[in-house]
Formats: structure tokens, sequence, C-alpha cells
């Protein structure tokens, strides 16, 4: 699909309006809500605040990933300075996944981020997203493994799979 291929009125609308601001969460709404910000981080040129903390609002309501106090003071001072990457990697670092920021890349105007979950025992997973701005790279990866995460929980596994 190209850009000029991409219709936003078609592709994201309907996603937003299934989901009510207001709602809890649960189940396959998680899901709708989770998939309904990766289509819009794509859509975006730049990351914005109310990206970052409509995230956390999906992120809250997965079960087991949100440790008690969450999101931390830390990332709470880092977003009230307008350090939206570092606000990031604060909140991928801070979840019970404990996802490692494995590589960043700058190539041909996009970055490559990977996040890395390493379960106990053997095996590890990474989560790779791209984008023009370096919080947005970071932020959709570890989106999609919060999404990992959210289809292990739905087929009750609880954890990421190895």
């Amino acid at each position: 699909m190209s850009l000029q291929d991409f219709n936003i009125r078609r592709h994201i609308l309907p996603a937003l309006r299934e989901v009510d601001v207001d709602q809890e969460l649960t189940g396959e709404t998680v899901a709708q809500a989770l998939d309904a910000l990766m289509l819009r981080l794509t859509a975006v040129r730049h990351l914005r605040e109310h990206h970052v903390w409509e995230a956390v609002r999906v992120i809250a309501d997965l079960p087991d990933l949100a440790a008690g106090e969450w999101p931390s003071r830390r990332f709470r001072e880092l977003m009230a300075a307008d350090a939206l990457v570092d606000a990031v990697i604060q909140l991928t670092s801070a979840t019970e996944a404990k996802l490692c920021l494995r590589t960043l890349n700058h190539e041909f105007g996009l970055w490559t981020c990977a996040l890395r979950y390493q379960p106990p025992g053997a095996g590890r997973i990474t989560f790779k997203a791209r984008h023009v701005d370096l919080a947005a790279a970071i932020l959709g990866a570890f989106l999609r493994s919060c999404r990992a995460h959210q289809l292990a929980a739905a087929a009750g596994r609880g954890q990421l799979p190895t």
C-alpha cells in the first residue's frame, strides 16, 4: 500500500469509533485499541504527547503487564519535560515484561527499533518497528510487544510465547 492509497477516513476512523474513550478496555476492545493506535502511529510524521498518553491508557488495561504504580513518577517527569524519547524508553523498561532496547538504526531517513524480550527459560523474542520519528519507532515496537502479550493472554498462556 502506498501513501497515496492510504485513506485515513477509511482505515483509522472506523477503528477509533468502535473504542469509547470512557469505557474500561477488556479483551477484544484492547486489541482494537492497540491496532488503532499502531495504525495511527504509521500515519503520523512525528510522535506527539497525546499518542504516548493513549498508549499508557491502553496498556494499563492489559492484565499482568503494568506493574504496581504504573506509569512511574520518572515517566511522568519526562513527559512534563517533553522528553518523548526518554519517556518512551522508560515506559518500555517499566513493564513486567522487562523489555530490553536491542538496536536503534537510522538509515535512509527511517529509524529502526528492536526491543528484545527474554522469557524465563530458553529463547527470546524480538519486536521491530520502523518510523521517521525515533520516539514513534520505539513506541511502535513496544506496542507490537504489548499486542503479542495480549494475544498470549487471550490464548490462556499469560505470558509471551517462547
